[in-house]
């Protein structure tokens, strides 16, 4: 078997000599180059299996030749070990780009490593044909093999350049558009790209396409060139289903009349799969020579994992927008957004806070519930809650929790709210004016027609996430809530839609009508606490959607509350001729007097009626 050929290129004398002589003992045959435009024309004249170059030469650096060496088919087969003294990382890498097979450092110890590497590389190298290597070396001299080297040193540095550029552009553009808008830009300085396409799939069959039309071509030009564009990438992807377009037009159409001439189509591959494509115009004939095409190929090749990768960014951009819409269904956005700052050990946690707290039930839902059909009855709810919700949402209230029919909210957390209680009535006031507004058709019922109670509150409660580790709730709870659930029972005691706390009128009375309804014992509770109905407006100052049941009459007011101070005064004779109007609390009031008046009350009566049921 003949002995395998192994050229050096080194120019120090004692470096070569020990080179020289390990190679021999290892039974290769050897010869020496002292500087890279020598080792390039031996390469034609020694027809070497192997190849071991210095970096740093006279005339041409191993860089240079390896290059010039990689670039041509015949000697590209022949592997080429660069074995030097020099060993940052940038020389790694220019070792890399030259088209080296592998890089050692200069040393005694790598000696024992070198053979390793000979053998691999002559194990795994393709053979070359050295006829063909042989005439091509007849016509090569010294100034054919200078003018090579340069101009492919020329060609390399410029890709290398473009490639720096890209990598300084992703480093500083975040968004897709800018990253191709960008690409655009240097593609311009690659080549005369005059009119460029960049289509890209993206998830849901959807196609993103960026247009940039530099040259100023015409309309119809332009859209010559787009059909030509989609025809290519329908066809190297043709069992994708575009159902929907994104396009940006970074240039708008010009004047310039020419045709377009040249047209290439590149498709872009990330894990080595395509996934866009690059299509670009020229209105000179036959442009896209061998060199432009090699300079494209090499950038969008380094461009491609740059706009994969922001492409990824707005896919994960997007999913994110569509999963905190489809949670903020079932978890506010406040609170998701605490969530996600939060870590798990600190979403426990839970703080004292001044809160407005809302329920709202549906009067005589279990009647309605009994005579409709369980899919009607839960189509109704969703149009009901949509309706209430959007009232509390606007005066930025927190859906806490549906109980049935049941609508539980919070003013004031997780967001602060300035005047939490005045955003709850406010919200109450919409709401028992909307409700006239739901569409009641797929329910039966009752003979009392539809409507709702709505009880608040406002005071201190305990606000946190409450459950266990796989389940948890953002929610509310203390005696401020209970009391506001309490509340709304008590709308169909007092024939009114709105009730509130004292609390809440003391909080709230410069704002809204009010009119005090009772002082009550509600159960589960021993202190007392006074009751408010909320109004929408006097009479004769209404707006026409508001209803009846929230507009009151200044003067009926007026007497009514002269009537009720004299009825906690057990002054109940006189009391009686200022309840004289014939709404239902009047009404009342005028019954109990009558009762007191044939059975007087106890000497400590204060006029608390205590509830017996919840």
């Amino acid at each position: 078997m003949d002995k395998k050929r192994i050229l050096v290129f080194e120019d120090s004398d004692i470096f070569a000599d020990m080179v020289l002589e390990f190679l021999n003992d290892q039974g290769y045959e050897t010869a020496r180059a002292v500087n890279g435009l020598e080792g390039i024309k031996m390469v034609y004249q020694f027809l070497p299996h192997l190849i071991i170059t210095d970096v740093e030469m006279p005339l041409f650096k191993g860089y240079q030749a390896t290059r010039l060496l990689k670039s041509r088919a015949s000697t590209r087969p022949i592997p080429v070990i660069m074995f030097t003294s020099l060993s940052e990382t940038k020389d790694r890498f220019w070792g890399g780009q030259a088209g080296a097979d592998y890089y050692i450092e200069k040393s005694p110890e790598n000696f024992k490593e070198l053979p390793i590497q000979i053998e691999r590389l002559l194990g795994e190298a393709q053979a070359a044909d050295y006829a063909l290597i042989e005439k091509e070396g007849r016509r090569i001299d010294d100034n054919s093999l200078i003018e090579m080297v340069n101009n492919l040193l020329d060609n390399k540095l410029f890709q290398t350049t473009m490639i720096g550029l890209l990598a300084e552009l992703s480093g500083k553009l975040g968004s897709l558009e800018d990253i191709v808008k960008g690409i655009f830009e240097l593609l311009v300085n690659i080549c005369e790209a005059e009119i460029c396409s960049v289509m890209i799939k993206d998830v849901d069959n959807s196609l993103i396409v960026y247009n940039a039309n530099n040259a100023g071509f015409s309309a119809e030009a332009a859209e010559d060139f787009t059909a030509i564009a989609i025809a290519d990438f329908n066809t190297l992807f043709p069992d994708y289903r575009v159902l929907s377009r994104e396009i940006k037009d970074f240039s708008p159409p010009g004047e310039k009349k020419k045709r377009i001439e040249s047209y290439i189509m590149i498709p872009l591959k990330s894990a080595g799969e395509e996934f866009a494509t690059v299509h670009i115009g020229n209105s000179i004939k036959e442009y896209f020579s061998p060199v432009i095409m090699e300079n494209l190929t090499v950038f969008l090749t380094a461009a491609a994992p740059i706009v994969s990768n922001a492409l990824g960014l707005k896919q994960m951009d997007s999913l994110q927008k569509k999963t905190r819409a489809a949670f903020a269904r079932y978890v506010p956005i406040d609170v998701m957004d605490e969530i996600i700052k939060k870590s798990a050990s600190a979403s426990g946690q839970s703080e004292s806070r001044v809160v407005a707290i809302l329920f709202s039930d549906i009067v005589s839902f279990t009647k309605i519930s009994e005579k409709t059909k369980a899919q009607d009855m839960v189509n109704f709810l969703n149009v009901y809650f949509d309706v209430m919700c959007n009232e509390i949402v606007s005066e930025g209230g927190n859906i806490d929790k549906f109980i049935g029919d049941a609508i539980m909210a919070v003013f004031g957390a997780p967001k602060a709210l300035e005047n939490a209680s005045v955003s709850a009535i406010r919200a109450a006031l919409k709401m028992a004016t909307k409700i006239r507004n739901v569409d009641t058709s797929g329910i039966t019922l009752p003979e009392s027609g539809f409507g709702a109670g709505i009880g608040l509150n406002f005071g201190e409660c305990i606000v946190g996430n409450i459950g266990f580790h796989d389940k948890l709730d953002y929610t509310v709870i203390g005696d401020a809530v209970n009391l506001a659930s309490r509340l709304e029972a008590l709308t169909r005691v007092y024939k009114h839609p709105i009730i509130v706390s004292e609390n809440m009128y003391d909080a709230a009375k410069d704002e809204f009508i009010f009119r005090k309804l009772d002082v009550v014992r509600v159960k589960g509770k021993d202190q007392p606490v006074g009751i408010y109905a909320v109004y929408g407006a006097f009479a004769g100052e209404a707006e026409a959607e508001l209803p009846p049941s929230l507009i009151l009459d200044r003067e009926a007011l007026d007497q009514y509350e002269k009537g009720l101070k004299l009825f906690f005064m057990k002054e109940f004779e006189t009391a009686k001729q200022y309840f004289s109007g014939k709404d239902y609390l009047s009404q009342m009031y005028l019954k109990r007097i009558e009762e007191y008046l044939k059975n007087p009350p106890p000497a400590d009566w204060d006029g608390t009626v205590t509830m017996t049921e919840k």
